[in-house]
């Protein structure tokens, strides 16, 4: 479940609702819009790329399971958002001088992996921290 019922205004208070809105953006810009611009900045078409994401992968879990936030809502903007950033890039590319070509496979297996290590990451962490 996405939101429960202490994060829904007026039933559990607005309070704990804002500090979620709060959590969800700064992840956002943390792991999503920080971490893999400046990864696909550094690495452009290196096979380094998709290594470095999912390491990444594993720091961005941790900070979500240590500040006990829970991702869904988060991954599916995440999701969405990723595919117009690599548009992005692409054209951004396109127009430099001289013109480069990105390898949307790299980066599409490397921002998804990405997206998709930290959900499972997050998840595999709770329940073993859970069982333990």
């Amino acid at each position: 479940m996405i939101l429960s019922l202490e994060d829904i205004p007026w039933s559990g208070g607005i309070l704990s609702f804002l500090v979620w809105l709060a959590q969800s953006a700064v992840f956002y810009f943390v792991c999503f819009v920080a971490a893999m611009n400046a990864i696909d900045d550094y690495t452009r078409n290196s096979a380094l790329k998709v290594p470095m994401m999912w390491g990444v992968s594993i720091l961005s879990a941790g900070l979500m399971f240590v500040l006990n936030y829970r991702p869904m809502a988060l991954i599916l903007v995440m999701v969405v958002a990723n595919w117009f950033r690599v548009a992005q890039l692409e054209k951004k590319m396109a127009n430099e001088n001289p013109p480069a070509v990105i390898n949307k496979a790299l980066y599409f297996v490397a921002s998804y992996g990405y997206i998709a290590l930290t959900y499972y990451l997050n998840l595999k962490i709770r329940l073993l921290v859970v069982t333990i």
